[in-house]
């Protein structure tokens, strides 16, 4: 099995109602240093700074909050993911999902155009929120749907700031190469959503997402659902695995911005990793939305180790 070669920290946090997220790579690094066999510490880093690095003005759009910040960071982002993932196999500490926008645009470009790329998002979010229907204006939420280039206009809640739309149009296209979209809706396959509104359901049921809540694992069993996800992606050119904290239980998940409850115990979490790290075709994986400031005894980063572990085995 293949193991990450390489370590990336993309630590921007602005597209997140709460800030904390761009120290998960430093607190990762901390809780790692005390462990008794460090996991990371002979792993070679590379840490992408967006640019503006600060967290700037959000701007005048209150369905698109950073929009302009946001364009240029994931854009940045883009560039240098597409140079690593072309050399090594990453492991990606990121801040807030929204870093995925630029993630997701950089292995695209990677791979090319014609390739195909598959998307294993395991998270309580179904993060397919648009401007258009975006309850808090936070670009985490809405991930996905950039990276499909939807708009999802019929389930609009309101029409949206002229000046929002070319910063929304940029983030479809993110990346050097402009593409769009990055994946369509057959290549992506949750695991854990439990939290979502009806915007997002109607995009789930009418493009027919493959997708698994907690009830499914527990009616349909962990293996058979891991089962199906390798028999989906084993001939994919490419698989992106992007792990959000908050998939996990809210016992463990404290150190996160949006802990839902009934989501996976760290058992089942680390059968995850164990399985999918089976396919020979994921070409990165992210752990993202870990907050220390959230969290107590830095317990988040701590219990991401622990999968980080099962993740490097043999």
């Amino acid at each position: 099995m293949k193991k990450p070669e390489i370590l990336v920290s993309v630590p921007s946090d602005i597209g997140a109602q709460r800030m904390g997220t761009a120290l998960a790579f430093d607190a990762l690094m901390v809780a790692d240093a005390e462990r008794d066999q460090p996991l990371l510490k002979n792993m070679s880093v590379h840490i992408i700074h967006g640019k503006p690095k600060a967290r700037g003005d959000k701007g005048p759009y209150v369905q698109g909050k950073y929009a302009q910040t946001l364009t240029e960071i994931n854009n940045h982002t883009a560039l240098k993911i597409a140079e690593l993932v072309s050399q090594k196999y990453p492991l990606v500490i990121s801040g807030d999902h929204s870093n995925a926008i630029g993630i997701m645009a950089g292995v695209r470009e990677a791979i090319g155009a014609d390739k195909k790329l598959g998307v294993i998002w395991i998270d309580a979010h179904a993060d397919l929120h648009t401007p258009y229907t975006t309850p808090s204006g936070n670009f985490h939420g809405m991930s996905l749907s950039a990276s499909m280039g939807f708009d999802n206009t019929e389930l609009s809640r309101s029409d949206i700031d002229e000046g929002l739309k070319p910063y929304w149009e940029a983030l479809k296209h993110c990346g050097h190469q402009g593409i769009s979209p990055k994946i369509t809706p057959q290549d992506i396959f949750f695991i854990g959503l439990r939290d979502f509104e009806i915007q997002e359901y109607h995009l789930i049921r009418d493009h027919k997402l493959n997708h698994y809540s907690p009830y499914d694992i527990k009616a349909k069993g962990l293996d058979y659902i891991l089962e199906k996800a390798i028999e989906y992606f084993q001939d994919y050119d490419a698989v992106y695995v992007s792990f959000d904290v908050d998939v996990l239980d809210t016992s463990i998940s404290t150190g996160t911005g949006t802990p839902v409850y009934n989501g996976l115990m760290m058992p089942e979490a680390k059968q995850v990793v164990k399985k999918l790290k089976e396919l020979t075709n994921i070409r990165i994986w992210e752990f993202t939305e870990i907050n220390p400031l959230l969290d107590n005894n830095n317990s988040m980063s701590k219990a991401v180790l622990k999968l980080i572990e099962v993740l490097m085995e043999d």
